[in-house]
């Protein structure tokens, strides 16, 4: 006798959907998956419309019922070493280099796996927003404006903190030539600069310690964009336009089977 399939409970809204993974990760029966790195679905047999993705998705993608609790998973645990990497910035400007980690990692993942696992487990930074807005109630829940989901949002801020990074990598390379002197300064929101010279101890060559101020302006502004949105809306919206995110979710895109029905 057939045995009839069990119905689908939770919706997602795959043209809400930016695969951020945040459903993913937080499934308590794992009945949803990040199809090609592209967009999130259910598996209907698995889901029993618990409501634990709905209430965390920060695009409000999903509609699901009542929200219930899941067992912690060690990778859970991941934002203490974000929380362990803004802290030393304070102390030794060097600790910077440790971010490549946050950019290399996930590219590496979807281009040779095709997939978002970064994203859906592993980002330590979004995690922190999720303890600092769910557990320590500093957000206030609001739903993130659609403005922040659109693709011209998006792609728009992956720019920015391309040219960013770009201008970064730039300079480094002038200190390094001679062209230019050390700037021991923090730079946030691409405009204001801070004198940060007590976390440079001369013990290294300039232009390392210049990428490390470089790139710890480009983290640490990234973290204070993301609180502020965990603020006043969702505690994970930074993952709605999180410009890895869409950097991995382009090349995911790419790689997706053409011919594959998904």
């Amino acid at each position: 006798m057939a045995i009839e399939a069990k119905q689908k409970k939770a919706v997602i809204n795959e043209k809400d959907c930016v695969a951020c993974g945040v459903c993913e990760k937080i499934c308590p029966k794992k009945a949803i998956k990040i199809q090609h790195g592209i967009y999130a679905s259910v598996y209907e047999e698995l889901c029993v419309d618990c409501g634990v993705c709905a209430k965390a998705c920060p695009a409000g993608a999903i509609t699901a019922g009542k929200a219930d609790e899941k067992a912690k998973q060690w990778y859970e645990y991941l934002w203490i070493f974000s929380a362990f990497y803004l802290t030393m910035g304070f102390f030794n400007i060097l600790f910077a280099w440790l971010g490549l980690l946050c950019f290399m990692i996930p590219l590496v993942i979807s281009i040779v796996t095709g997939g978002k696992a970064y994203c859906n487990k592993y980002c330590g930074r979004g995690q922190l927003f999720d303890v600092l807005g769910n557990h320590c109630k500093f957000s206030m829940q609001n739903k993130t404006p659609k403005l922040l989901k659109s693709k011209f949002f998006r792609y728009g801020f992956m720019v920015i903190f391309l040219t960013m990074f770009a201008n970064m990598i730039y300079t480094t390379y002038l200190v390094a030539a001679g062209a230019k002197s050390l700037m021991q300064a923090i730079t946030l929101f691409w405009t204001f600069k801070l004198p940060w010279q007590w976390v440079y101890h001369g013990e290294i060559s300039g232009w390392i310690a210049q990428f490390a101020f470089g790139f710890y302006s480009v983290m640490l502004t990234a973290t204070l964009i993301g609180l502020v949105s965990m603020i006043f809306f969702k505690p994970r919206t930074w993952c709605v336009f999180c410009p890895m995110g869409t950097i991995t979710q382009l090349i995911c895109k790419i790689k997706a089977p053409k011919a594959q029905n998904f």
